[in-house]
């Protein structure tokens, strides 16, 4: 067992740590209202959070493909009309996937279950699929959807049902793999990246347990999963040195008969949600505990949350924001809107993760990674538009735009974007005392109190302003903040 932490412990810049990273972050009034709930409360509400799926319907642009009917009108096409005819469904295929990736960050900025959102976000990353490959959104969506279905579930449940899923199946060449000639993809990486990690297995196992995954298929129809037994190869295969007739299912459960999977998967969560590189005591110590639970996620989470360790100097503020953190998370603390879709999408590329679309099967490297000379600059200026709405004059916010005129989306979608309520960040009685004012922004921001030699450019700043804190000096104020390292940690 990890080690709970203290209750006497408890405070605003835990409660603050356990919203950033359970979740997106929260407002001062959130913060505080998960502060006096207490910690144990506090774990219980996040992970136990009604579902909210009413609120975020299904993506109004993507639907599924039915192959068998769209290559009938194609034949009855003539030969000049075919080419429009696939540059139409092209551009459907991409507005859908834009819609999408929309749809998914409104509802991570929106929901009233952020857990779960991000631990949708989580599992993207190990079961890493791109639209680049699978092209249709309404597939990419129905994998997001069995992803967040599962979330908290059973972890070999979850592995079961993305081996059946029809995304994972056009990525990883499943749905073409025959008993004669067993695709070995899917085999490879569901020991490699999603279950074990390298040196858990052998080339042996891959192609044995490739065998057993035969016969999977996509329906033409309606896009969903089919098993083809004539395709199934159902001969013996020796797999972690047992042999049987086994299919998908069978290597699945012998991969989680090895206690290197447990501690496999609980070290990439520890990763994700509270540091990296924890020590080898520490990862045994929750792979145990992972399967003690069973590989039942919810608990092993409460688990995580609770401990001294997840809350420890190691964890607060020392993650480096990932590209979708630091947008939600802005949009959450600064209580404004998400950028249209267009300027998000485009942001998202430029800063290296957008949703639906990782690098590769491994998905993202995270932590460093997300910082370079340029992304670091592109954080900065996206500040400033985020606070300055119609300053569009930056290089970067320029390229933004035209991309959107060149996706024939209406101007009017950027232009029209609402900036910052001051109101609600630095309502008047805050203005009157600019020490109150930085602590105010330092807190919203920050979530901790800094340092006074952290504090003093922000000080300085409004003593170069001759203490004016109208609506333009707020705004640079806070820019001057956002383009802080410490701004992008979490």
């Amino acid at each position: 067992m990890l080690t709970p932490l203290d209750s006497k412990q408890w405070d605003l810049t835990k409660a603050a740590h356990l919203l950033n990273r359970a979740g997106f972050g929260g407002t001062p009034e959130q913060i505080e209202a998960v502060h006096a709930a207490g910690m144990d409360n506090a774990v219980k509400a996040l992970l136990d959070a009604p579902d909210d799926s009413a609120q975020f319907p299904h993506p109004a642009d993507i639907a599924p493909l039915n192959y068998f009917e769209m290559r009938q009108q194609m034949m009855a096409l003539p030969e000049a009309d075919k080419k429009e005819k696939q540059k139409a469904i092209q551009k459907q295929l991409r507005e859908g996937m834009l819609g999408l990736v929309g749809w998914w960050l409104d509802r991570m900025a929106r929901t009233t279950n952020p857990a779960r959102e991000k631990m949708t976000l989580f599992w993207h990353g190990n079961f890493a699929t791109s639209a680049q490959k699978v092209k249709q959104g309404y597939l990419m969506w129905q994998q997001n959807e069995t992803l967040r279905q599962n979330a908290f579930g059973n972890f070999g449940t979850l592995t079961k049902a993305v081996s059946r899923d029809p995304a994972m199946m056009i990525y990883l060449d499943t749905r073409e793999s025959k008993k004669e000639h067993p695709n070995e993809n899917f085999a490879r990486e569901l020991m490699e990246l999603f279950t074990l990690g390298i040196g858990n297995y052998t080339e042996d196992d891959i192609q044995n347990s490739a065998r057993a995954f035969t016969g999977y298929r996509i329906d033409g129809k309606d896009e969903t999963f089919r098993y083809v037994p004539f395709q199934h190869d159902d001969g013996p295969k020796t797999f972690f040195g047992k042999t049987g007739n086994f299919g998908g299912d069978d290597i699945i459960d012998m991969i989680l008969g090895k206690p290197v999977c447990a501690e496999y998967i609980a070290h990439k969560l520890w990763k994700f949600y509270a540091y990296e590189n924890p020590g080898q005591a520490l990862v045994q110590q929750l792979g145990t505990s992972f399967r003690g639970h069973n590989y039942e996620i919810k608990p092993l989470m409460a688990e995580i949350f609770r401990s001294a360790e997840f809350y420890s100097p190691n964890a607060i503020r020392m993650q480096i924001k990932s590209p979708v953190q630091w947008m939600v998370q802005t949009s959450k603390i600064l209580e404004m809107d998400l950028p249209p879709t267009i300027v998000a999408v485009n942001a998202l590329r430029q800063l290296g993760q957008v949703p639906f679309a990782p690098p590769n099967v491994k998905g993202w490297d995270g932590g460093k990674a997300w910082i370079t000379t340029s992304t670091l600059l592109f954080r900065y200026n996206l500040s400033n538009f985020a606070l300055n709405s119609g300053q569009l004059n930056l290089p970067e916010i320029k390229r933004i735009t035209e991309a959107a005129k060149a996706a024939g989306r209406p101007d009017k979608e950027v232009e029209n974007r609402k900036p910052v309520d001051l109101a609600k960040i630095a309502p008047p009685d805050l203005r009157a005392d600019p020490q109150k004012l930085v602590t105010a922004l330092t807190m919203r921001l920050f979530q901790s109190p800094l340092s006074a030699k952290e504090t003093k450019p922000f000080l300085d700043f409004l003593k170069e302003k001759n203490n004016d804190t109208s609506d333009q000096t707020v705004r640079e104020l806070l820019h001057l903040m956002m383009s802080t390292p410490q701004y992008q940690l979490t």
